[in-house]
């Protein structure tokens, strides 16, 4: 049995199989985006890695804002008189949506921050006292303070 193998044609049939999907963003060396991006004349709102509203023109002066915080199937469309307006009621409703439970002027500070302007979360005076604990007893036994604290624990209770 002989099989014959078209070498010319095969590209043209794998490999647009093999392209990735619209929506891949493959590997990153940089972090995800975050806040307000600007794509061509159009702005879009990142939050935690994906893209929850997307504010752009209109050929008949209008602005679209496309809102996406919620389910993927649960979208909403609006419009808006400029940019600014749009983008201000996307983070208004955002907000709302994904930061629930949150004082609303907060929230949208939260949503719009870039990921070096966001607050890290205050530690309660015992965890930073478990920290402190713990750094002395990695040292203590010569190993790096750098290592992950769940590491740092389990060796030290495996060591005790």
């Amino acid at each position: 049995m002989s099989v014959v193998f078209a070498g010319s044609a095969t590209p043209g049939r794998i490999l647009p199989g093999m392209l990735p999907s619209h929506g891949y963003q493959g590997f990153r060396s940089a972090p995800p985006p975050s806040g307000w991006v600007q794509m061509g004349e159009g702005w879009v709102l990142w939050w935690s890695g994906r893209q929850i509203a997307n504010v752009t023109p209109a050929k008949d002066g209008w602005v679209r804002v496309h809102l996406d915080a919620r389910k993927m199937w649960e979208t909403k469309n609006e419009w808006a008189a400029s940019i600014q307006q749009g983008k201000r009621y996307a983070e208004w409703w955002c907000a709302a949506w994904i930061l629930v439970g949150v004082p609303l002027r907060q929230a949208v500070q939260q949503l719009t921050a870039k990921p070096e302007e966001r607050a890290q979360p205050k530690r309660s005076p015992a965890q930073l006292q478990q920290e402190r604990r713990l750094r002395e007893a990695l040292k203590l036994r010569g190993l790096s303070p750098s290592i992950g604290a769940a590491t740092s624990a389990s060796i030290i209770r495996r060591t005790t």
